[in-house]
């Protein structure tokens, strides 16, 4: 332990280390050390620009990061495998002057981690609930690779919620998923063992930082997010969920898809794929994470397209 008996620490504080038997005390030592130089407390209530607000939905509880105005549709942003509501931090400014709200997933977060079969009808029920939970009818949906999946899956089975949608790297839309990147997050204890799938992600993995890596492994020492993760993996894997949502695109609002011919995650969706009306836009010197590497050109792709939409 780092923390001591009745010792009072900030939200995100370090209170002790899990470590195999075997670690020498050298490196733990220093990876204390590193943390406590770093750690900068956050405002209570509030994380990367978004005030957190945590609610119950359909027997789970779902924490939402949200900003911006109380009135008006808002954007619901749905995160990807592995992230949480922060992973939107260069993308909330591009919708200035509008509501947002960003979901962290079941399973991811400050969520419950219980994610049930793992579905993405289950995940998109999650997110749904939550939306009925706060009076939202209607919204414009963005997601990012899984969380792109979910915001089809939702727009597709609540027909009507979705003003607009966009999807960033969309799982399923390119090919199948990479098992092995989502099996090595999913089992990675260590950072020198998770930093070389996290590197996959990017086009430049130099732009994978220590502090990237440590985020991830930090989320993962919560109980059942590993079980969680590899839930939601096997469930991808199979890929039948993904054939379901294919099927069902041309029934859904036209949307936008930001992606990369460089993604070795989800691959790229091939333009004569997508239903008529859909608008495709591929980001240079970009991976999986567009929205990171090239956060000027995608956001403002992203405003004129909720702007297009009224």
């Amino acid at each position: 332990m780092v923390a001591g008996p009745q010792t009072v620490l900030p939200v995100g504080a370090l209170m002790g280390v899990l470590a195999e038997p075997d670690t020498p005390e050298a490196e733990l030592d220093a990876f204390v050390a590193d943390f406590q130089a770093r750690f900068v407390p956050e405002s209570e209530g509030e994380a990367g620009g978004l005030r957190e607000e945590r609610l119950e939905a359909a027997g789970r509880t779902l924490l939402i990061g949200r900003t911006g105005p109380a009135e008006g549709e808002p954007v619901v942003l749905i995160h990807g495998y592995a992230g949480d509501h922060r992973s939107w931090a260069l993308t909330i400014g591009a919708f200035e002057g509008r509501p947002v709200m960003a979901v962290d997933l079941p399973g991811h977060g400050g969520s419950s981690k219980d994610v049930g079969d793992g579905s993405l009808a289950g995940l998109a029920g999650a997110v749904g609930a939550a939306l009925d939970t706060l009076g939202v009818g209607r919204a414009r949906l963005v997601g990012h690779s899984l969380g792109a999946a979910v915001a089809a899956r939702l727009a597709a089975d609540r027909p009507g919620l979705a003003a607009s949608l966009a999807l960033i790297a969309p799982a399923g839309l390119g090919g199948a998923v990479n098992e092995a990147f989502l099996t090595g997050v999913a089992t990675a204890r260590r950072a020198r063992d998770l930093r070389p799938w996290l590197e996959q992600l990017t086009h430049d993995p130099a732009l994978v930082t220590k502090d990237m890596v440590e985020d991830v492994l930090k989320a993962k020492r919560l109980d059942g997010v590993d079980e969680a993760l590899a839930a939601l993996r096997d469930r991808m894997v199979d890929g039948a969920d993904f054939a379901a949502l294919r099927a069902d695109l041309a029934r859904i609002p036209a949307a936008l898809v930001i992606a990369s011919r460089a993604d070795r995650i989800v691959g790229a969706p091939e333009p004569g794929t997508l239903p008529e009306g859909w608008s495709l836009m591929f980001v240079e010197d970009a991976g999986h994470l567009p929205h990171l590497e090239q956060a000027a050109a995608v956001n403002a792709r992203l405003r004129a397209w909720i702007d297009q939409a009224g």
